[in-house]
């Protein structure tokens, strides 16, 4: 397992592989986003809100201003694909989309087929399927996302990707989770959300394609943290590591117990 995390307003990548065998300890390694050779991130303030990786260690940045993505080698520090990240039409959400001062993308997950799906923050906080243009939705379910050890497929060079599917949350994740902080795939195949707003974790029911509803499976608040929760991610085992957004860049990781992501048969359990 590997652990990457991206710096917003020192626009730096880092990754490290845990030096302890239960995930609490990490040796890091660092690289300045400005020695990425294509690249369109700014050196200063590049509004970078989420990170996911494929198989083969490239990484996926996600900007929330302005709305797009690109897909790092890390390996040769070089800029793979750029994505713009486009809501067409004049709804409510292709507007909230395009509004240079609303929220926009906070997570993303790498789908199958080369679709992405990405989560709007708040104002509304929806779950958006981005691919090719006349491309069809996929959707989501348990264990539909890409695997373990796959390439994530895309041509090099620059892309424009539409919204394909749109899952406005059901009135129970709308009250569990105030906003959309993070998206991540545990080790069992399922989605899970982050809401900082609500300090709660929550676990999401399979998206139908072409889109619809987000539906809670289960959820589990994450008690008093010494920061705002921003950043999810999962050990091998199951156990959910939360970034936390501290006013000093140091111990806001934490490794919660027990492990959630493996459980099979749905028992509510008190994250500490």
């Amino acid at each position: 397992m590997s652990l990457i995390a991206v710096g917003d307003a020192e626009a730096k990548i880092a990754w490290s592989s845990p030096s302890r065998g239960d995930g609490s300890k990490f040796d890091w390694h660092k690289k300045s986003i400005a020695k990425i050779s294509g690249s369109d991130l700014p050196r200063h303030d590049p509004q970078i809100e989420a990170v996911c990786a494929d198989g083969i260690g490239r990484i996926l940045l996600l900007q929330e201003n302005p709305q797009r993505a690109e897909l790092i080698d890390l390996k040769s520090l070089e800029a793979v694909a750029l994505i713009d990240l486009v809501v067409e039409g004049r709804d409510k959400i292709a507007r909230a989309w395009r509004d240079p001062k609303g929220s926009r993308g906070e997570g993303a997950v790498l789908m199958s087929g080369g679709h992405l799906l990405v989560a709007k923050e708040k104002k509304p906080a929806v779950l958006i399927e981005f691919g090719p243009p006349h491309s069809r939705s996929r959707g989501l379910v348990r264990g539909g996302a890409l695997t373990d050890g796959k390439r994530w497929s895309i041509r090099r060079g620059r892309h424009r990707f539409v919204a394909l599917a749109i899952w406005l949350p059901d009135k129970t994740l709308t009250k569990t989770c105030a906003d959309f902080s993070d998206l991540a795939i545990g080790p069992d195949g399922c989605l899970y959300l982050l809401s900082d707003q609500s300090a709660t974790l929550a676990r999401l029911d399979d998206l139908p394609a072409g889109g619809g509803t987000a539906a809670l499976r289960e959820a589990w608040r994450l008690g008093d943290l010494d920061g705002k929760p921003e950043g999810l991610a999962f050990t091998a085992q199951g156990h959910a590591i939360v970034g936390l957004d501290t006013r000093k860049a140091r111990r806001n990781l934490v490794l919660l117990e027990p492990a959630v992501a493996n459980l099979q048969d749905g028992r509510k359990v008190r994250l500490t």
